[in-house]
């Protein structure tokens, strides 16, 4: 479970000055595909297609392990005064740590993660390992010696005051469902049959007893279930935009909006 700490609008609009103004100035590794413009967890995937092993590491307790001092460091680095940098480290922290909601912390995660990213891609492309970041969810494919890379991620992060989070490790081969960021793949980017299949479900619900006799059964809220529904098969869709199950599910449930 993630606490989301929302910020008050006036300081969520001092906030989004600070991103607009400052932040979005700072580039961005190339590697990081989450919360940077013009990229998607499509994006991120398309990176690790067809490969012989996938490689999923996930950084424990992400946003919290960066801390106001490493928030001020950004600033500072950025060329601002000490003063100035303590000012908007205290105006984009919580607690010592960067917080969930804030529209700010996504942005510093990733000027924070930098180095980071910096380290393990001369590691990877050293081997010719494919590597992307996606948040705190770091995705390896190719040919590679799994013991000897994740040795080296602990060195790293270690070495940034972060934990590599064990219990989400997941070591995919060839013969086996390969995934990253909640899509296969393995062949071609997709998203998992079982959401595929879920939405290919309720469909046929819907159809078979129609929306009202189905939601009966179900005892769900109608315009809570459509978009629910909606918001899946657009999903599929814009993963896969010629799912002709997701595509005959947006047409159906579109009837239903008043």
């Amino acid at each position: 479970m993630r606490t989301i700490c929302e910020p008050l609008p006036s300081l969520k609009e001092i906030q989004r000055w600070i991103l607009d103004n400052i932040l979005s100035q700072v580039t961005i590794s190339k590697f990081a595909k989450a919360y940077v413009v013009g990229f998607s967890i499509k994006d991120n995937a398309r990176f690790h297609l067809r490969q012989k092993q996938v490689l999923r590491i996930d950084v424990k307790d992400f946003f919290p392990s960066i801390k106001g001092q490493n928030v001020f460091h950004i600033f500072k680095n950025i060329g601002y005064s000490a003063e100035v940098s303590a000012m908007l480290t205290g105006l984009t922290t919580l607690k010592n740590c960067l917080p969930q909601g804030a529209p700010t912390s996504p942005t510093l995660s990733n000027i924070f993660m930098n180095r980071c990213d910096a380290r393990i891609a001369g590691y990877c492309l050293a081997r010719k390992i494919r590597y992307t970041r996606y948040s705190d969810d770091l995705t390896f494919s190719g040919e590679f010696d799994v013991g000897k890379l994740i040795s080296f991620i602990n060195m790293v992060f270690k070495d940034s005051g972060l934990l590599l989070n064990k219990t989400k490790t997941k070591q995919m081969f060839k013969h086996q469902r390969q995934f990253t960021t909640g899509l296969v793949v393995n062949e071609r980017i997709n998203v998992c049959r079982e959401k595929r299949r879920k939405l290919r479900q309720e469909i046929f619900y819907i159809k078979k007893y129609g929306l009202d006799g189905h939601l009966i059964r179900t005892e769900e809220k109608r315009t809570n279930y459509i978009m629910h529904l909606l918001g899946l098969s657009n999903f599929i869709t814009h993963i896969n935009a010629n799912d002709r199950d997701a595509l005959e599910a947006k047409e159906i449930l579109r009837k239903y909006i008043t």
